[in-house]
């Protein structure tokens, strides 16, 4: 059982959340965000990317810096290394030699 302490002006009570069990084949194991089919994408694009070449993603409604990070969490998930450089409009990405 959890409890957490309240004092209150005449004496102490224990107070605290409902704690119950659920099987974990009911969670959701992933987490898929606002940028995971973009991902996908990008990781498949990466993958079959000569090395003389970069990939353009347009920024649209997403800022350079929160879809950088993006595109190198997901490329470090597959141990591609890249490199990128960004305009105003457009996020520029290639593989490392």
């Amino acid at each position: 059982m959890v409890s957490v302490r309240k004092q209150t002006d005449k004496s102490i009570t224990h107070e605290g959340p409902k704690v119950e069990r659920v099987p974990l084949s009911s969670l959701v194991r992933k987490r898929h965000g606002k940028h995971y089919d973009l991902m996908k994408q990008v990781l498949k694009e990466l993958a079959d990317l000569p090395s003389e070449f970069a990939l353009k993603l347009p920024l649209g409604d997403f800022s350079a810096k929160d879809l950088r990070s993006a595109v190198s969490r997901a490329a470090a998930s597959t141990r591609i290394e890249i490199s990128s450089t960004s305009d105003r409009e457009n996020l520029y990405v290639w593989k490392r030699r």
